[in-house]
């Protein structure tokens, strides 16, 4: 007899331990570097804008929560819905995770939060610009 998949949900969510996200939130912020090369610039964005709200004193404990296993969910090695086992559904279980942190504290994201979204992506662009193998476009032939 398989498993409830609400019971299975609420299992997952009941093993993170949120506390040690907060405290290890350089790791996420890692995370979404990698996920930068990867992803587009506006999903980069939008878990920068997350990550920066999640640090901002100004965030509730709920909603610090509530972006924590957010980001938690796509970093985690496994997920309800594997992509591998569920193809494109597993994709969009992790977009609607953040689509739903997201909505719940976009208010949240002031001129300041963005300032240092735009200055973070600007220094990752930076950085990869000076780990490229190709030469500068005028020495290109």
């Amino acid at each position: 007899m398989q498993d409830n998949p609400i019971l299975n949900i609420a299992r997952f969510f009941q093993n993170i331990d949120y506390e040690k996200i907060i405290n290890n939130a350089g790791l996420i912020l890692e995370y979404i570097k990698k996920q930068a090369i990867a992803g587009s610039k506006e999903t980069t964005r939008t878990l920068l804008e997350l990550y920066f709200v999640m640090m901002s004193d100004k965030t509730s404990k709920f909603n610090k929560f509530l972006i924590g296993a957010a980001l938690a969910y796509q970093v985690m090695p496994n997920d309800f819905f594997p992509r591998e086992d569920y193809g494109i559904l597993g994709i969009f279980d992790n977009a609607a995770v953040i689509y739903f942190a997201y909505k719940r504290v976009k208010k949240s994201i002031t001129p300041e939060i963005q300032n240092k979204v735009d200055e973070t992506l600007a220094n990752w662009a930076k950085s990869a610009d000076e780990f490229t193998i190709m030469k500068p476009e005028s020495e290109r032939v």
